[in-house]
């Protein structure tokens, strides 16, 4: 998600309008933008993938269409889309997301349009090739964006040249979730430091620099506000930072540790506070450890911050509503303990809070909200928590995530608390040590709209030979180790249902037959039961996959497999 807002710093749709004089497109420069379309196949785009943590990849939800397809011959290409012009001249091209693949080549036409001062094509794929060393012809570019385009190998060093550069994007994540495509060479980024002095943004992430920032990186470049190098494999010192900063990503480089500047003990110094101007920052999977110096809660422009996956300690002050523009924290994975401070919940811009996986204690408790929350993704699971879920989450109506796993409720469960929640999308609420079974006909009475996860408790599924209107749109249904003894017919009716986890529990008998004529299903987790066969086997096994669905108590029968 961060990484995410970190786009907005390379816009892929700002400058996708077309702007012209009273002057015609020259034409050699409409020949040379013909040329260009020419040079790219027009396919549909491939999935692009962002790591939010270290391992982690979510989908990016990129829309494409082809920008080139309405570039004719006999128009004033001033006028085409993705072209900005200036008395004729084409001063900005951006074909970002336009569907455009196949190799870059050395000669492109592109380096005829000398005049560019933007550039943007990220959200291509040029198929592995490598980015052309005459990028340096084009001197007058600002903004040069070559982020998920599947460029490949060292990138080359005629890219500092460019001199004029104000934002630079060249992330490098792939689309098959693998190795970086791009590396540089070691000298690389004092060179930048040298070279593109007049960076505002720099987004570098998923590039293997596997190298120190150097110090100079801070100290020549004055006028850089975001810096984005996620997951670069950097190592040795961390410069220091200049006060003017205001995005900071290093996430997912776990060898910068201890020898970041003043990070004794791998600790965050208490001078963080000086980055007064800062409103993003990202230090996950960086194995920082300690607590957290409490001049961090002075950064009263923070809009997001991220702590996760190290090793911090100690509690969260009550004082954090002092961040009163922060609209996402992620302390995930880490050692924290004490109370999970009920001030968060009166942060009036807060919309995403993560503190799963820490030693947090006590009674869960929402605060007196007077005003209406615009949290919409809570995860406070794995922790030590305990008690019931309060009547007061109600007030969060905007929630549309929510997980509490593992919250020690000691009593049952009052499923009526979620029917104000009319947002909500996904409901995780697997082992939270109810006294009572779950009533799942009272749980899909109210949302969740598209995920339900109540593995880990005993469970109700009597009397549900139908599901409400609402609850047909599940998408996703978790019910491993809840004590089921025969197979829920009312899953015959969840029509978009794609992933289902029946496992560990105690269904007899056959698989019923309407399972695989599901439109939708993708995945059925059926292992550990009791199950010996099938009514019907699927005639389309790979539209269908099954994991372990042969480790159940009894052989499972031959009949109608093979």
């Amino acid at each position: 998600m961060i990484g995410t807002i970190f786009l907005l710093f390379f816009s892929i749709s700002s400058f996708s309008y077309t702007s012209a004089s009273l002057t015609h497109c020259h034409p050699d420069q409409r020949d040379a933008l013909l040329e260009f379309k020419n040079e790219f196949e027009l396919r549909k785009p491939p999935e692009f993938f962002e790591e939010i943590t270290q391992g982690d990849w979510t989908w990016v939800n990129v829309s494409s269409y082809p920008k080139t397809k309405s570039w004719e011959n006999n128009t004033d290409c001033c006028y085409w889309d993705g072209i900005t012009c200036d008395s004729g001249v084409v001063i900005g091209l951006d074909l970002s997301c336009s569907c455009l693949h196949g190799s870059f080549k050395p000669n492109s036409s592109l380096f005829r349009l000398r005049h560019l001062w933007n550039l943007n094509l990220a959200y291509n794929d040029f198929n592995a090739s490598s980015i052309p060393t005459r990028i340096n012809e084009l001197m007058g570019l600002q903004r040069l964006n070559l982020s998920y385009t599947s460029f490949s190998g060292k990138i080359p060093t005629e890219i500092l040249h460019l001199t004029k550069l104000v934002s630079l994007g060249l992330s490098s994540s792939t689309f098959k979730r693998s190795q970086s495509l791009l590396s540089t060479e070691k000298p690389f980024l004092s060179q930048l430091s040298q070279n593109l002095t007049n960076l505002r943004q720099l987004d570098m992430s998923y590039v293997n620099l596997s190298s120190e920032i150097p110090q100079m990186m801070i100290s020549n470049l004055t006028s850089l506000r975001s810096i984005r190098l996620h997951g670069c494999n950097l190592f040795g010192r961390f410069p220091r930072l200049s006060p003017t900063i205001r995005s900071i990503d290093l996430s997912v480089n776990p060898h910068l540790e201890s020898s970041l500047p003043e990070f004794n003990g791998r600790k965050i110094p208490s001078s963080i506070g000086n980055l007064s101007h800062l409103n993003i920052l990202d230090f996950g999977y960086n194995n920082l450890a300690g607590e957290i110096p409490t001049a961090l809660f002075n950064l009263t422009k923070l809009s997001s911050l991220s702590l996760a996956s190290n090793q911090f300690t100690g509690t969260l002050p009550h004082n954090i509503t002092s961040l009163s523009n922060l609209n996402i924290f992620n302390a995930a994975s880490n050692s924290f303990f004490g109370t999970v401070p009920s001030t968060f919940f009166n942060i009036p811009s807060l919309e995403s809070l993560d503190l799963g996986d820490n030693q947090f204690s006590g009674p869960l408790e929402f605060g007196n909200k007077s005003s209406m929350s615009k949290l919409q993704r809570l995860d406070l699971s794995k922790n030590n928590l305990t008690g019931p879920i309060p009547t007061s989450i109600s007030k969060l109506v905007n929630l549309e995530r929510l997980d509490l796993s593992y919250l020690n409720t000691r009593g049952p469960l009052d499923v009526g608390i979620f029917r104000h929640l009319k947002s909500l999308q996904q409901l995780t609420l697997s082992h939270i040590n109810t006294t009572i079974a779950i009533d799942l006909n009272a749980v899909l009475s109210s949302p969740p709209k598209y995920a339900l996860d109540l593995s880990g408790n005993y469970v109700s599924v009597e009397n549900m030979s139908s599901v409400s209107t609402l609850s047909s749109q599940l998408m996703y249904l978790f019910l491993s180790g809840c004590g089921i003894t025969v197979f829920p017919e009312f899953i015959s009716s969840l029509q978009y249902i794609s992933m289902i986890d029946l496992s560990n529990n105690s269904i007899k008998g056959q698989v019923p037959a309407w399972l695989w004529r599901l439109p939708e299903l993708h995945y059925a987790e059926l292992s550990y039961n009791a199950i010996n066969g099938f009514k019907e086997f699927p005639k389309d096994v790979s539209r269908t996959m099954m994991t372990d669905l042969f480790h159940n108590a009894s052989t499972i029968s031959s009949r109608g497999v093979f």
